[in-house]
């Protein structure tokens, strides 16, 4: 009977290091686009970011995408980020400011890749409030120039920030 309770210990000890993920908060923050209207790439940047990680074990959230107007103050809204990512006990917040360049743009509300001239992000350790990873990412011509090619670069993008976090130590 020892033997049956000390294997059950064991087996609930190792499944219980198998099933432990990361967790982190998205929050986009759009800039040189619209002031009043959230367009549809920074939407699909953060749900196909959200996707990827999703995919790969990671617990998600986000916040709503903030709309950084010239020359305001976001650190407001960004504290709110913050603080609701430590209420829900997430490991990390990953800022991603999308600067639009819009223009040579004829639609700047579609989803192309032209409208995107770069995108910097940082992942933040909630726990030590410090730093972990940052980087930035050019859309290239590479990808083509519709909504395809923005989720190609907004994956690649994901893929990215998930290796530079598991170098740094961050892993799941």
């Amino acid at each position: 009977m020892n033997f049956i309770k000390k294997s059950l210990i064991l087996m609930t000890l190792l499944a219980g290091s198998f099933v432990s993920a990361k967790s982190f908060s998205l929050q986009i923050i759009q800039k040189n686009g619209s002031e009043t209207v959230v367009y549809e790439a920074s939407y699909m940047i953060e749900q196909t970011i959200m996707d990827y990680f999703y995919e790969n074990m990671y617990i998600v959230s986000n916040s709503p995408v903030i709309i950084q107007k010239k020359g305001e103050d976001i650190s407001a809204e960004l504290q709110k980020a913050y603080d609701a990512a430590q209420e829900g006990s997430l490991d990390y917040l990953i800022e991603a400011e999308v600067f639009y360049n819009l223009s040579d743009s004829n639609n700047p509300e579609e989803a192309l890749l032209q409208n995107i001239d770069k995108i910097e992000w940082k992942v933040v350790s909630l726990q030590t409030k410090k730093t972990l990873v940052k980087g930035n990412a050019v859309p290239g011509k590479k990808f083509r120039n519709d909504d395809d090619g923005l989720f190609y670069f907004s994956n690649e993008l994901a893929e990215h920030i998930k290796e530079q976090i598991e170098l740094k130590g961050g892993r799941k």
